[in-house]
C-alpha cells in the first residue's frame, strides 16, 4: 500500500510539474502574442506654419500627422547627414554620387558658422566652404538638401559653431538678446545669399531647414527665440516647405516639425564603462534621452503627438572620443535603426553619412574640433571625423554601407506602403537588456496587412538562439501563427517580413524571407526578397493563385499553398500566375547577394538589379563607374534580369567580358589590361631630443589644465596641426611609391598599430590622425597628399597605465597599447571604371 501511495504522490507530482511547465510554456508564449486592427483609426493632420511647398514643376511636399508627403502621395525619405566644409571640394560630386547609390535621397548638412566667419565681418564662401556650388551639385544629381543652419550647431566643433569672436562679447547667446540676434541675422543673410536660386520654390533642391540644435524649447522663452529665428531666417528669403526642430519642444506647437534621433552608443558620456543602451528595444517611438546628455543632462524622449515622425539623426556609426573609444559594427548601426523602423519610425535620417576631416585653425596653431580646451566634456581628434560612417573621412566604405542600403531598398520601394500602417506590439514588451529568451517583436499593419519586425539583438549582449517561436496574430476575428510552424530564431539577428503582401493580384500571406525591392521591367514586375539563417517559407492565398512554374530547386505545395526550401543556401526564382491571368515574377536571393545589390534605371524606364563588391556610382543616363579598392582590380557583375542587360566598358585600358549567362543572372568580369603594383615602406626615426619633447608636453598640458573640463588621466591629444616630438613616442618615415595606370584614381593604405593615438605630417603639416578605437587606420592617398612621393611622418604614442580610457574592442589587448608601434601597412590601387549598363539589342 506504501508503494502504492508513493505512486500516486509521484504521478501527481509529475502531473503537477506537467501543467506548470505547460503554464509556463504558455506564458512565455504569451509574449509572441499581439492583437492587431483590422482598421487603423484615421490620421490627424495638424496646421503648422511650413513655407512654400510647390515648386515650378508641379513637385509638391506636405505633410500629415504621422507621415510626409510628396506629390500628395505618403514619402518615406531617407536623408543622410554629410557636412560639405569636411570634405574635399573637388570630390564633392562623386561623394554625392555614392550617398546616392547608398539609397540616399535627401542630403543634411549643417552651415557652420565659425567656418565661415572667422574673423568678424569678413565672410568666407570659397573652397570647401561653397556652399553654392554644393547646392548646384546636389540639384544637378536629383537629390534633396535640409540644411541645419544653426547658429549653434554642435557638429562636435567648438563654440558649438560659433566664432571666437562672438564668444569674447558680453551678450547672451541663443536668446532674443538683441546684440545677438544681430550678428545671427547677419550670418543667416549670408547663408541665405548663398542658397539663393536653389529653393525648392526656385526649381531648387532645399526642402528643409533646421533651425538651432539640441536647443530644448519646451519651455516659453526658448520657443519664443526658436519662433524669432525662424521669423529671421524666413525673412532673410529662406522659405522652404519643411522647417523643423532637433530637441524637445511644446506639445501642440505649430511652427516645427519634430525629428528624432538614437545612437548605439554615447561616447559624450562620461563613463570608461561599457554602455549598454536600451534603444535595441522594440517598444512605442521614444528618442534617445541620452543625446546631448553631456550638455543637457537626461532630456524628454517623447514623441509628440500628430507629427510625421521623422528622424534627423539615426546614428549611421558613432564617432570616438578621446576617453570613450567607441567601435561600432555594422549590425550594431543597423538593428538600432531597425528597431525604430519597427516602433513606426516613418522616414530615416542618418547621422553621419558620410564622414570628413575637420579644417585646421592654422592662424591659432590649434583646431576647430570639440575639445575640453573648449570647456566642452569631451575631447575629439583635430582633424578625423570620420564617424565611423558608411561612407568614411575619406569616402571609403564601411561595412555599414551595404547594410543600410538594405534598408533603403526596403524603404524606396516599401516606404509609402509603410507609412500608412500603425504599429501593434506584444502584451508583454522586453524589458531587461540581458534577457535571454524573448525575441522583439511589432507587426505595422494598415487594414490587417503590413510587415512583421523581429529581433533578437542587444549590442554588447551575447543573445542565444530563441526556440520554438512562433507569434499568434489576432485580428479579433481570427488568430493566425506566424509561422505556421514554430522555429528557432537566431541569435543576435533581426529581420523584416511581409503580412498580407499584395504582389499585384496575388496576395502572399506571410513569409520568412526579407523584402528587399521591386524590379519592374515593361508590364511585369519582380518582388525581390532575401534569405538568411532561417529557412525560407512563403504562404500564398490560394485563392489568388492560378499556378506556379519555372520553380527549381524548391518545393510548391499546391493544397496549402505554401512553397519552402530545403535548401541550406542559394538563391531561387519561381513565377506565379494570378487567377486573372497576370503574371508575377519572385525572385529570392541570398543575404550575401542582398549586400552586393543596387537597382538602376536603365533604357526605357526598365529597372535591373546589379550585384557586385564595388561601389557603383551613376555618371550619366546609362553610363556608371565602379569602384573597387583591391590588388588586381578585377570586378565581378551580376545583372537581373540575365537576358535584358549588358556591361560594356568605356574606359580606356579596360575590358569587360561576359562570362556566364546563366538561368538566373548574367555575370561579367572586369579587368584592367595592366596591373598597378603601388607599395609601401617604412622605418623608425631615432628622435634624441627627449627635453624638448617633455618641455613641448608640458607646454600643452599647463594649456589643458587652464579648463574646468581637464582630467589628468584623460589629457586628450597631446599634438598640434604642426609637428613637435614627444615622450616616449615612435616616430616613422612612410613611403609609398605609386605609378598611374588605366583605371587607378587613388591609393588605398592599411596602417596596423598598437598605441594611443596616431598623427601623420608632411612637410610638419598635420594630415590626418586618429584615437585608437581597433588597430587600423586606413586613408586614401591622393585625399592626404598633393604628391604620393613625398614621405609622411608617423608619429604613435602610448597609452599610460593610470589612463582611465574606454577601449571596447581594444581591452582584451590593452597591455599592447602600452607599447606604442606600427606593426604593419598595405596599400592597394583604388580602380573606378566607367561602364554602358544597356539594354541587349535583339537580332
Amino acid at each position: 500500500m506504501r508503494n502504492i501511495n508513493m505512486m500516486k504522490s509521484l504521478f501527481f507530482l509529475l502531473s503537477m510539474l506537467g501543467i506548470q511547465c505547460i503554464a509556463l510554456h504558455a506564458q512565455n508564449r504569451l509574449e509572441y502574442d499581439i492583437k492587431i486592427k483590422s482598421s487603423n483609426a484615421a490620421v490627424i493632420t495638424p496646421k503648422l506654419k511650413m513655407g512654400t511647398s510647390v515648386r515650378p514643376d508641379g513637385e509638391s511636399f506636405s505633410y500629415t500627422g504621422n507621415y510626409l508627403l510628396r506629390n500628395g502621395k505618403p514619402w518615406f525619405p531617407v536623408m543622410g547627414e554629410f557636412n560639405y566644409e569636411r570634405y574635399n571640394a573637388e570630390q564633392w560630386e562623386q561623394q554625392i554620387l555614392a550617398m546616392k547609390a547608398g539609397g540616399v535621397q535627401v542630403i543634411s548638412s549643417y552651415i557652420i558658422w565659425i567656418f565661415h566667419e572667422t574673423k568678424e565681418g569678413v565672410f568666407d564662401w570659397s573652397g570647401n566652404n561653397d556652399l553654392n556650388k554644393f547646392l548646384a551639385l546636389c540639384k544637378k544629381h536629383g537629390m534633396y538638401v535640409w540644411v541645419r543652419i544653426g547658429p549653434w550647431v554642435h557638429a562636435e566643433i567648438k563654440n558649438g559653431g560659433f566664432p571666437d569672436w562672438l564668444m569674447a562679447k558680453n551678450i547672451k547667446l541663443r536668446t532674443d538678446d538683441s546684440a545677438y540676434l544681430h550678428y545671427s541675422d547677419l550670418y543667416y543673410k549670408q547663408v541665405a545669399k548663398q542658397c539663393n536660386g536653389y529653393y525648392f520654390k526656385q526649381g531648387g533642391p532645399i526642402i528643409g531647414l533646421q533651425l538651432e540644435n539640441e536647443l530644448n524649447f519646451k519651455n516659453a522663452p526658448e520657443y519664443e527665440h526658436m519662433k524669432t529665428l525662424k521669423k529671421m531666417a524666413i525673412r532673410d528669403g529662406i522659405d522652404v516647405p519643411y522647417y523643423s526642430g532637433f530637441a524637445p519642444g511644446p506639445d501642440k506647437q505649430d511652427e516645427f516639425l519634430y525629428t528624432l534621433g538614437s545612437y548605439p552608443d554615447s561616447p559624450w558620456n562620461t563613463t570608461t564603462k561599457a554602455f549598454i543602451k536600451p534603444v535595441y528595444f522594440i517598444k512605442p517611438l521614444k528618442a534617445d534621452d541620452d543625446i546631448g546628455s553631456d550638455l543637457l543632462g537626461k532630456v524628454d524622449a517623447n514623441v509628440r503627438n500628430n507629427y510625421p515622425l521623422i528622424s534627423a539623426e539615426l546614428g549611421a556609426g558613432m564617432q570616438k572620443t578621446y576617453h570613450r573609444r567607441v567601435d561600432v559594427s555594422a549590425a550594431d548601426v543597423a538593428a538600432n535603426i531597425f528597431a525604430k523602423l519597427a516602433a513606426g519610425l516613418n522616414g530615416f535620417g542618418y547621422f553621419m553619412f558620410h564622414g570628413g576631416m575637420t579644417p585646421l585653425d592654422l592662424g591659432n596653431n590649434y583646431g576647430f574640433q570639440e575639445s575640453r580646451v573648449s570647456n566642452y566634456p569631451n575631447d575629439m581628434p583635430l582633424l578625423n571625423y570620420d564617424f565611423q560612417a558608411p561612407l568614411g573621412a575619406m569616402g571609403i566604405p564601411a561595412p555599414s554601407f551595404s547594410e543600410l542600403k538594405l534598408m533603403n531598398l526596403f524603404a524606396k520601394d516599401y516606404g509609402s506602403k509603410l507609412t500608412e500602417t500603425r504599429p501593434y506590439f506584444p502584451a508583454k514588451l522586453k524589458r531587461s537588456m540581458f534577457s535571454t529568451d524573448t525575441v522583439q517583436a511589432s507587426v505595422r499593419t494598415k487594414n490587417g496587412a503590413g510587415f512583421i519586425f523581429l529581433s533578437n539583438y542587444q549590442r554588447l549582449v551575447s543573445l542565444p538562439a530563441v526556440k520554438d517561436f512562433q507569434l499568434s496574430l489576432n485580428n479579433g476575428t481570427t488568430v493566425e501563427m506566424v509561422p505556421a510552424k514554430p522555429i528557432t530564431f537566431p541569435s543576435n539577428h533581426y529581420v523584416i517580413w511581409p503580412y498580407k503582401l499584395e504582389m499585384q493580384s496575388v496576395l502572399l500571406q506571410y513569409a520568412t524571407v526579407q523584402p528587399l525591392s521591386i524590379v519592374n521591367n515593361g508590364g511585369t514586375k519582380t518582388f525581390v526578397f532575401f534569405r538568411d539563417a532561417i529557412a525560407p517559407e512563403m504562404v500564398f492565398d490560394n485563392t489568388t493563385i492560378k499556378k506556379v512554374t519555372a520553380l527549381k530547386g524548391c518545393l510548391w505545395n499546391a493544397k496549402s499553398g505554401t512553397i519552402t526550401c530545403d535548401k541550406q543556401e542559394g538563391s531561387f526564382y519561381f513565377e506565379v500566375m494570378g487567377k486573372n491571368g497576370e503574371l508575377v515574377k519572385v525572385l529570392v536571393v541570398t543575404r550575401e547577394q542582398a549586400l552586393q545589390t543596387y537597382k538602376i534605371d536603365y533604357g526605357n524606364k526598365k529597372e535591373a538589379l546589379i550585384f557586385t563588391e564595388a561601389l557603383i556610382r551613376q555618371e550619366a543616363n546609362n553610363q556608371w563607374s565602379l569602384e573597387v579598392a583591391n590588388k588586381d582590380g578585377k570586378i565581378e557583375i551580376k545583372t537581373y534580369p540575365n537576358s535584358d542587360v549588358v556591361v560594356k566598358s568605356i574606359s580606356n585600358g579596360v575590358t569587360c567580358k561576359q562570362v556566364d549567362a546563366g538561368n538566373l543572372f548574367s555575370s561579367f568580369i572586369i579587368n584592367p589590361s595592366v596591373g598597378n603594383k603601388p607599395s609601401a615602406h617604412f622605418s623608425p626615426i631615432v628622435d634624441n631630443n627627449i627635453a624638448a619633447a617633455q618641455s613641448f608636453k608640458d607646454s600643452i598640458l599647463s594649456v589643458f589644465k587652464k579648463s574646468k573640463e581637464f582630467n589628468p588621466l584623460q589629457p586628450g591629444p597631446l599634438y598640434l596641426p604642426t609637428f613637435h616630438s614627444l615622450p616616449n613616442q615612435q616616430l616613422y618615415q612612410s613611403n609609398y611609391s605609386c605609378k598611374p595606370s588605366a583605371g587607378v584614381v587613388d591609393w588605398e593604405v592599411t596602417v596596423n598599430y598598437d598605441g594611443d593615438l596616431m598623427t601623420m605630417y608632411q612637410d610638419n603639416k598635420l594630415v590626418y590622425d586618429q584615437f585608437n578605437y581597433n588597430g587600423i587606420c586606413k586613408f586614401r592617398l591622393n585625399y592626404l597628399s598633393k604628391n604620393t612621393a613625398d614621405p609622411i611622418l608617423i608619429q604613435v604614442l602610448p597609452v599610460e597605465k593610470q589612463f582611465d580610457i574606454y577601449w571596447g574592442s581594444l581591452e582584451k589587448t590593452l597591455d599592447d597599447q602600452l607599447k606604442a608601434k606600427v606593426k604593419e601597412i598595405d596599400i592597394v590601387p583604388v580602380y573606378r571604371y566607367k561602364v554602358a549598363i544597356e539594354e541587349k539589342m535583339v537580332k
